[in-house]
């Protein structure tokens, strides 16, 4: 990874929970901090870049110290929301969500500065997850919608 620029006012690193972040490399109007806390990826991102508020970081510890319970509500809220007729599974896709096994796995969270934040599937053998996975976007600890990262540009 190539050196980020310096800047004075965003840190390289945050602690945040006894998990250390790092500064990763992003477009120049965001800065983001990335951390594997337990194989449990999470990222804190600002826009514009900058250093997070202490309501961001306070967010970022509910989501650390919650993960599992967390990831566990977005499964079922996936399950419930998925079933939607505009959302548009097939029927074996729709079989899928009633298998013992979850139909998403593998998630790793992203924080924004805005006060949300999203739960991404990277695994999921739904169709709408390819090839980027399935997203369940939190209020707080509340689930508040599914994103389709299909056509997401992640780059």
């Amino acid at each position: 990874m190539a050196d980020l620029p310096a800047r004075l006012d965003i840190p390289d690193r945050l602690e945040i929970a006894g998990t250390t972040f790092t500064r990763v490399e992003s477009p120049e109007s965001i800065a983001c901090w990335s951390a594997d806390a337990d194989h449990r990826p999470v990222s804190v991102l600002t826009e514009p870049a900058a250093a997070p508020d202490r309501a961001t970081l306070d967010l970022a510890t509910v989501v650390l110290g919650r993960f599992d319970e967390l990831a566990d509500l977005a499964v079922a809220y996936l399950r419930e929301r998925l079933r939607e007729p505009e959302l548009g599974l097939s029927a074996p896709e729709l079989a899928m969500l009633d298998a013992a096994e979850p139909s998403a796995a593998e998630p790793d969270a992203v924080v924004w500065a805005d006060g949300t934040w999203m739960l991404r599937f990277a695994e999921s053998r739904l169709r709408m997850a390819d090839p980027y996975g399935i997203g369940v976007l939190f209020e707080g600890t509340t689930p508040s919608g599914i994103e389709d990262l299909s056509h997401a540009d992640l780059a």
